[in-house]
């Protein structure tokens, strides 16, 4: 993963997009094209730096290369000996998937601001359905006046499966252990990453997480939730932004810090950019200028036209491994190199129905930069 560029949009691209149709064949196709091109880059990588006989452990580590524990050399010593990931003594270690949630909560901005935790052994969680009632007021020894009565729900971590393929070529199998843990784990957190962002955001509830823009209160058919009503937001102006606001507060209830405002790319630059952008007295533009504290996430996984506001932590991902990796028979026409598949359990949603807005964006015609100064 270090020093390792990802940026293959066509690929993520056709991923998004087997993840929408759920075709599962589509899926492993643009899984496999992908951890194929990190494949490559991986092994061309490897190979540049044994050239310059830089394969030091001590020297890898300063260049950013991850510095394995005993555990996991163990393991990958056992991979390259049994030439695969299938049929091994030992399992893989809880520290290299707990490197991958790092890596999602660094890497990618939407990823790092929703609540992701690390259900690994966790098999329910509790969360409180309502806002909690305060404690009361009493003399000692006196009986309990007010029964606090947040209101509790348990929620299942292990109730979806997410998968990821790991093809694996002969060539990768020839390289050191660091280079294994490298292209393993960015295979693991790039198919995580593309995956969690679409449930994040329009995640139907069947078979998968509850996505921020679909109504925990509203109709669900098929096992599928409706989308959420959407409100026009007519401009960036305080007064439009005020009441956005306002209404995250819940009637009051809580004060609001930091609002996370998630639009498309395209949406970006050419509504929100131009909206937020503002030409200073020195001449110079600075962009994201609001009059509310917000952080503006960009996501391919957003629908275009729509944007979504609230506080990013509202929405809870529970992540674990079932830390079983098979061999795949649907990919054997895959020359030189077996794949493998990987199954994670997952579950995902908001706190509550209000914990996120869908608003509808103004027109381009709205959007005009200002003038400081």
């Amino acid at each position: 993963m270090e020093n390792l560029d990802v940026k293959n949009m066509e690929l993520r691209a056709k991923i998004t997009e087997a993840v929408k149709s759920e075709d599962e064949g589509a899926l492993g196709e643009a899984f496999v094209a992908m951890a194929n091109e990190i494949q490559q880059k991986v092994i061309s990588e490897a190979r540049s730096m044994a050239s310059n006989e830089v394969n030091d452990r001590m020297i890898m580590g300063q260049r950013g290369q991850s510095v394995l524990t005993a555990e996991e050399r163990s393991y990958y010593k056992e991979v390259k000996e049994k030439r695969g990931l299938t049929g091994l003594d030992v399992t893989m270690p809880k520290s290299i998937f707990n490197r991958v949630f790092e890596y999602l909560v660094a890497e990618h901005p939407l990823l790092s601001k929703v609540d992701i935790i690390n259900a690994e052994a966790v098999q329910e969680w509790i969360l409180r359905t309502s806002e909690c009632t305060g404690a009361a007021w009493g003399k000692l020894n006196s009986a309990i006046v007010q029964e606090l009565e947040h209101g509790f729900k348990s929620v299942q971590t292990d109730t979806y499966k997410l998968s990821a393929f790991i093809p694996v070529a002969k060539d990768m199998l020839d390289l050191g252990a660091e280079w294994l843990d490298k292209y393993i784990r960015a295979v693991l957190a790039e198919s995580i990453a593309i995956a969690l962002e679409e449930a994040i955001l329009v995640g139907s509830g069947k078979d998968q997480p509850i996505g921020m823009t679909k109504n925990l209160d509203g109709a669900v058919t098929g096992g599928v939730y409706s989308d959420k009503d959407t409100i026009a937001l007519k401009d960036f102006s305080p007064s439009e932004l005020g009441k956005m606001m306002a209404q995250l507060t819940k009637n009051g209830k809580r004060s609001i810090g930091t609002v996370t405002l998630i639009v498309n790319p395209k949406d970006y630059w050419e509504i929100i950019f131009p909206a937020t952008a503002v030409l200073t007295q020195n001449g110079t533009y600075a962009h994201g200028v609001l009059p509310i504290n917000a952080d503006i996430v960009q996501s391919v996984s957003c629908p275009t036209g729509k944007m979504v506001a609230g506080i990013a932590k509202d929405y809870k991902i529970m992540l674990g491994s079932k830390d079983s990796i098979k061999f795949s028979d649907e990919y054997k026409f895959l020359e030189d190199q077996r794949v493998y598949a990987t199954k994670m359990h997952a579950n995902g949603f908001a706190i509550d129905n209000d914990a996120f807005i869908v608003y509808t964006l103004p027109t381009l015609a709205v959007a005009k930069s200002k003038k400081i100064g």
